[in-house]
């Protein structure tokens, strides 16, 4: 197995945890605990129902319930974009005593209120190397070869859904990413005095694929496979993308899915066990509409030009601090 910097550090943390333990004995048994099978993440992307409102939907995968996603992790991730960029109006919990719920000083409902109208959703096809969305009186065609470097998977190109906006179009991937455990085994686990070396191997199964409407909601598979720890790392490097086309092709990051790992020792008398458990979850990464303890964000609201404002303050800003720098100097 090849050796990544990852390894090396969760070798060294178990060595120092086992090191550190006052009751620590040569009798060490290692115990990696994978991701194990139907555990994993959940991650969907949408919209809210009939707007334009962004929603890419995150949970994890229960292996004790007869359900997909535990509703007790589900988290609900809110983003509008328009001409002016890429606006994360914030997440809402299932739980808000998830562990993993974001903390945020967004008002959730306000900015989702201020946003939302009504969109009409219209799946992109692709010809001749373009992807063409059809609104019947109105219609776009964008390259291929622009969107395909932001997709994570390539056969996510037949998946693309999008609506109109003041004249231009947004588009996203309508897709479902979930990843979980397929295996997990210990590879080289040696051993020593007051210290652990470890190696595993752990696989895991990579599924895309879209729902379709109807009497009943089914899943269509786009595209399933089985990945080892590195080729899982590698797949993670990417975002989840969302795009904007006013003749000019935009893409901008929501959010990326993280792969963490913890360590932990449990001593039962003479015997040192040492728990190693990798945990997935999102990431967003696009930047907040509104800001706690200020008043607005560049960006372009129907109710005023917030852009112009943006520009007048910084100005502001600058002509006080300009006057004040003049006036320590006398």
């Amino acid at each position: 197995m090849s050796k990544i910097p990852l390894f090396r550090l969760i070798a060294l943390s178990i060595s120092l945890l086992v090191f550190a333990s006052p009751t620590a004995s040569s009798d060490i048994e290692v115990i990696t605990q994978g991701v194990l099978p139907t555990e994993g993440i959940h991650i969907s992307i949408g919209t809210l129902p009939n707007s334009n409102i962004i929603l890419i939907s995150t949970g994890e995968i229960d292996a004790h319930n007869d359900v997909l996603v535990h509703p007790d992790t589900e988290i609900y991730w809110y983003y509008y974009l328009n001409s002016s960029g890429l606006h994360f109006l914030g997440a809402e919990c299932y739980n808000p005593m998830y562990v993993m719920c974001p903390r945020l000083s967004l008002n959730v409902s306000d900015n989702l209120a201020r946003f939302k109208s009504k969109g009409r959703l219209v799946s992109g096809l692709h010809e001749n190397g373009f992807l063409g969305f059809d609104f019947g009186n109105e219609s776009y065609k964008v390259s291929l070869s622009e969107i395909l470097p932001y997709l994570w998977d390539e056969g996510w190109i037949d998946y693309l859904s999008g609506y109109r906006l003041n004249g231009s179009l947004v588009f996203f991937p309508a897709v479902t990413i979930e990843i979980t455990g397929a295996d997990v085994k210990c590879v080289d686990c040696i051993p020593g005095e007051g210290a652990v070396s470890v190696r595993f191997k752990q696989l895991y199964n990579v599924t895309y694929y879209t729902r379709n409407s109807g009497t009943t909601w089914k899943r269509s598979t786009i595209k399933s496979e089985v990945l080892d720890q590195a080729g899982l790392l590698s797949l993670l490097e990417r975002q989840i993308y969302v795009f904007f086309y006013n003749g000019t092709l935009h893409a901008f990051e929501t959010g990326k899915v993280q792969l963490e790992y913890s360590t932990a020792t449990v001593n039962d008398g003479n015997l040192t066990r040492v728990l190693v458990a990798p945990r997935f979850h999102y990431s967003n990464l696009a930047a907040p509409v509104v800001f706690y303890g200020n008043t607005f964000s560049c960006g372009d609201l129907k109710t005023m030009d917030q852009s112009d404002l943006c520009w007048f303050w910084s100005l502001v800003v600058i002509f006080v601090l300009v006057v004040w720098l003049a006036w320590k100097r006398k």
